[in-house]
């Protein structure tokens, strides 16, 4: 009983780093072959997947934070605004022209999410949707909030509501099919 626990917080914390070895199918396994409880099940899944995701979380933190990517995001975006200033007059080609039409809706789709990201009434619900239905993708949603003035304690309580209900859900899955 132990070592099926044991497996699932490893896995499940593992799986928060590489998306390949996503736990849900793991958690279905787990609880149709053992038998073992569904809601024990999904509250370890949820743990394990929250430190990795509270890992990336404070990782990311830092990164932003440092004095170092300060000075580079200062030194692009002084580029970036020299090089419209300097091109401002330059005709756009229809292949370039195209190609930014190609890209508009995916990167309007960006902007919105972002844009609602910056907002501090709706980054917790965010958070919460992200970690219990998977969209926007938790992996991404937890290194975009570490650039906001979210704490830690309130995105790792935040993540593992959501996990945890997301994963009960999935480990009751057996049972329903099975009977």
């Amino acid at each position: 009983m132990i070592a099926a626990y044991l497996s699932t917080l490893v896995t499940g914390f593992v799986s928060a780093f590489v998306p390949v070895t996503p736990i849900e199918p793991y958690l279905i396994g787990v609880a149709a072959v053992t038998g073992y409880g569904p809601v024990g099940l999904g509250l370890t899944a949820a743990v394990g997947q929250t430190a990795g995701k509270t890992l990336i979380f404070l990782g990311a933190c830092g990164v932003f934070r440092s004095d170092r990517v300060q000075r580079w995001v200062a030194r692009v975006s002084e580029h970036r605004r020299r090089k419209q200033v300097v091109h401002a007059d330059r005709p756009v080609s229809a292949l370039r022209q195209r190609i930014r039409a190609l890209g508009g809706p995916l990167r309007t789709a960006a902007a919105m999410l972002t844009a609602l990201l910056e907002k501090p009434a709706l980054t917790l619900p965010i958070l919460l949707l992200s970690s219990f239905v998977g969209l926007p993708p938790l992996l991404a949603t937890s290194i975009y909030i570490a650039g906001t003035p979210m704490r830690t304690p309130v995105f790792a309580a935040v993540c593992f509501t959501g996990r945890a209900a997301r994963f009960v859900v999935i480990a009751f899955a057996p049972q329903l099919i099975l009977g």
